[in-house]
């Protein structure tokens, strides 16, 4: 049995340091007792640990470093572990161990124990080793962890090469993913569906600027689109390792509010140039209709030219007309594309015309150095169009609507003009009117939704909301000046398009290349339509085969299948429709060449019919140009 009065003495092999020394020098506890559970050996890192000295404990049982309730249960554990042939176990690995410091504390402690017989006699070895910090960093952790799980919004984070490394179950109820099928796994492969070029700039100012805001889209487990309001931080601990720490929050239901409330706001507008259009228009069919009437009874003026020029004037212009109507409505598709200001001005101007009352003077002011703007055609045509109305209601009696368009350079000052402005190239429209101007209560709520000082019935209170929402979609601001009885001026500032190139048309004259006796199966239920077209077609070079309806195409495709190069297909016709008639004609030939007509523009229809099989789509009404120049592209080689 060893003397728990004398220290280890035994040399090493060689004899050259003492055993004792290295005990000594351990960084962990080492704790030795006989059969008798008495400590023999009480090194100085244990000393350290408990708070005793080794001269208080050896010779003590190891009862003095446990806590009371767990003193019977280690003894039994010690005396099997003892009988046993196994010669070493971990403790604290699957459960929590504690001991007792010579203050009285309890404390969570790792250890390891063996045993050998020295002398005939067992002895037992304790390792051990104080976890206090670990474990109090792992329940801060849990707890940090149990409390983000109880945050409404998806938080997850992500290691620098973008594999998610937390996730809360929030993000599991928005993506539908559980914690353990997506930790490890790249979040832009589980989750991103959008724009590349928005992900490469969340990216690159992410880690340039160590965080970032924004809109993006994503998908979900089951394929549904998502979008986020998605703000990424970059965090850094004690060693310098990073990792992002993102929050999604859901904001699609109020991204579809809103096109819902801007689609309304349009809507109400179109309303109140219904009346002016419907005026327009019918002083447009008036010298067709006068025309065609003095050419039917061959009392053709002695300007017989110069009567059709203006019958094709007016023609073109009530087509102009619903081309306005259904671009503000939103019909036609709305891509963010470089928008030059002077046409959209001019474009608005058109329309105002015929809204305003005469006693309503238009004074338009455009900045030759104006930049385009990268936007949605349709939605800046309805700032200028909500605007303008607005003014109009200000100046019941008349007065003088003011557009103007310039460009400005906004430098590091920006945000003294506007909490949301940025530096860089701007556009500025500004819309002012001489009319009864607003008070400062007004000027204080004109962007609340539903807020209005209009009679009931004649306004809803979504006009200035629908403007704001459309200008900080676009990443500008809006400023407002006005003065009770002194008129108004808005301001709008839009971020200029990155190149002052698109500045020039895109446009360019395409040469209508003659049929050369190419055949055309032209499909229309309207019979001036189908004969006119036929007409212009033939004189073309193109032959031309008719059909009045979906099933007449059908057995014509299959009478002259060899024959025909195009199909020329109306899309609304009674029986079989026109997207009907492309399936069964695809059927017939999945190589058939098919152009879809329709005097109903709108993006659904669009994408529909170029997603059934069509290649190109003829809006209505359409100039001989426009309809030889689209055959020409869909039957050139490699189309």
């Amino acid at each position: 049995m060893i003397d728990s009065t004398n220290p280890v003495s035994e040399n090493i092999p060689g004899g050259k340091i003492p055993l004792r020394n290295i005990i000594d020098t351990a960084m962990d506890g080492i704790i030795s007792i006989n059969e008798q559970q008495m400590i023999v050996l009480f090194n100085d890192a244990a000393e350290a640990i408990f708070g005793w000295s080794a001269e208080q404990v050896l010779g003590e049982t190891i009862d003095m470093l446990i806590p009371g309730r767990f003193r019977p249960q280690h003894q039994h554990d010690v005396e099997q572990f003892g009988r046993g042939t196994i010669e070493h176990r971990r403790m604290g690995a699957q459960r929590t161990v504690t001991a007792l410091r010579a203050s009285g504390e309890e404390f969570p402690i790792e250890a390891s124990i063996s045993h050998t017989v020295f002398n005939g006699e067992t002895l037992y070895t304790v390792i051990v080793r104080d976890v206090t910090e670990a474990v109090r960093h792992r329940h801060q952790i849990e707890q940090q962890s149990q409390m983000l799980d109880l945050v409404s919004d998806a938080v997850t984070m992500l290691d620098m090469e973008g594999r998610i490394t937390f996730w809360n179950q929030a993000a599991s109820r928005l993506y539908g993913w559980a914690a353990d099928e997506v930790l490890g796994r790249s979040a832009l492969e589980v989750l991103f569906c959008g724009d590349p070029q928005t992900l490469q700039t969340m990216l690159h100012e992410a880690h340039a600027r160590r965080s970032w805001s924004g809109e993006l889209t994503k998908v979900s487990r089951s394929g549904k689109t998502i979008i986020v309001e998605h703000r990424r931080t970059v965090l850094q601990d004690e060693s310098g390792a990073m990792t992002y720490l993102c929050i999604d929050i859901d904001i699609t239901d109020r991204k579809n509010q809103e096109r819902m409330s801007h689609r309304r706001q349009r809507l109400e507008t179109i309303g109140t140039l219904a009346g002016g259009i419907a005026h327009d228009l019918n002083n447009v069919l008036t010298p067709i209709l006068m025309g065609t009437e003095l050419l039917a009874l061959d009392r053709t003026p002695s300007d017989r030219q110069g009567l059709l020029r203006m019958m094709l004037a007016s023609a073109q212009r009530g087509a102009d007309f619903v081309k306005q109507l259904l671009s503000f409505a939103g019909g036609i598709r709305g891509e963010r594309s470089p928008v030059r200001m002077d046409h959209l001005i001019a474009e608005t101007r058109g329309l105002l015309e015929h809204t305003l009352s005469p006693s309503i003077q238009i004074d338009i002011r455009v900045d030759a150095a104006c930049p385009p703007v990268l936007g949605d055609a349709t939605e800046l045509s309805q700032i200028l169009m909500n605007l303008s109305i607005n003014a109009r209601d200000a100046m019941p009696d008349g007065g003088t609507l003011t557009i103007e368009a310039a460009y400005l350079l906004l430098n590091g000052t920006a945000e003294q003009l506007h909490p949301d402005a940025q530096p860089g190239p701007h556009v500025v429209l500004k819309v002012s009117d001489t009319g009864s101007g607003m008070t400062a209560e007004v000027l204080d709520r004109i962007f609340d939704p539903f807020f209005t000082t209009k009679e009931v019935g004649k306004g809803t209170g979504l006009g200035l909301a629908t403007v704001q929402g459309i200008v900080k979609s676009h990443g500008g601001f809006v400023n407002v000046y006005s003065e009770h009885g002194h008129g108004s001026k808005f301001s709008v500032y839009l971020p200029a398009a990155a190149t002052a190139a698109t500045t020039a048309d895109a446009t360019a004259a395409t040469t209508c290349q003659s049929g050369a006796g190419q055949t055309v199966l032209l499909v229309d239920d309207e019979a001036f339509v189908l004969q006119m077209t036929a007409h212009v077609l033939e004189g073309s070079g193109y032959r031309v085969i008719t059909a009045r309806d979906g099933a007449a195409a059908i057995t014509t495709f299959l009478r002259h299948r060899d024959e025909i190069s195009v199909v020329l297909l109306d899309m609304m016709m009674p029986g079989l429709d026109g997207l009907q008639t492309i399936d069964q004609l695809r059927r017939l030939d999945p190589g058939v060449i098919i152009v879809a007509c329709s005097g109903l523009r709108t993006s659904q229809r669009e994408t529909e019919v170029l997603e059934r099989g069509a290649k190109a789509f003829l809006p209505k009404p359409y100039s001989e140009e426009e309809l030889l120049q689209t055959l020409s592209q869909v039957l050139k080689p490699g189309a």
